[in-house]
C-alpha cells in the first residue's frame, strides 16, 4: 500500500510539472524601437526639420526598403517644462535587440553604403551631420520592446 501511495504521489508531481511546462508564456515579445528625444534650439526648428526631409528621411527610407529597419516616424511634445526639454521625438523600429544594438559587419556595411550613396563621400557625410549640432540637442535616447500580453490558459 505504501508503494502505491508514494508511487500516486510521484505521478501526480510529475503530472503537475508536465502542465506547467506546456502553460503559454504571459507575454511575447515584439520589435525593438530606439526613441530619441531632441530639444530643437530656438529658431533652428525650420533648418532641422529640412536637414530631416532632405537628409534623414531619404537614408530611412532605403535602410526600411533593404530589410536593416522595419519603420521609423517622428512625433511632437507641444508642451514644455523647461529650457532643455524635449520638443521633438523619432522613433526607428527594428526586429529584435540584435539589430538594434549589436555590431554586425555586414549591416555595418550596408548603413555605410546607403549614406555614401546619399552623401557622396564620408567627409560630406560628417561635415552635413555635424551641422545638425547647431540645430538641436539630444536630451535623451532609449531601448523599448513592444510586448503583447497573452490570454490566460482555460
Amino acid at each position: 500500500m505504501r508503494r502505491v501511495c508514494i508511487s500516486i504521489f510521484f505521478v501526480c508531481l510529475f503530472a503537475v510539472g508536465a502542465m506547467a511546462q506546456t502553460t503559454p508564456p504571459a507575454t511575447t515579445t515584439g520589435a525593438v524601437t530606439r526613441v530619441t528625444y531632441f530639444d530643437v534650439l530656438p529658431g533652428k526648428t525650420t533648418d532641422f526639420v529640412n536637414f530631416i526631409r532632405a537628409n534623414a528621411m531619404p537614408l530611412m527610407e532605403e535602410q526600411k526598403k533593404q530589410g536593416l529597419i522595419l519603420s521609423y516616424g517622428y512625433f511632437t511634445k507641444p508642451t514644455t517644462e523647461g529650457p532643455g526639454d524635449w520638443d521633438l521625438g523619432l522613433l526607428v523600429t527594428y526586429a529584435n535587440y540584435a539589430d538594434a544594438v549589436d555590431f554586425s559587419a555586414d549591416r555595418n556595411a550596408k548603413f555605410d553604403a546607403i549614406s555614401l550613396k546619399h552623401y557622396g563621400t564620408a567627409d560630406a557625410r560628417t561635415k552635413t551631420n555635424d551641422s545638425t549640432i547647431a540645430m538641436r540637442t539630444i536630451t535623451q535616447t532609449m531601448l523599448v520592446r513592444a510586448l503583447t500580453f497573452n490570454p490566460m490558459p482555460k
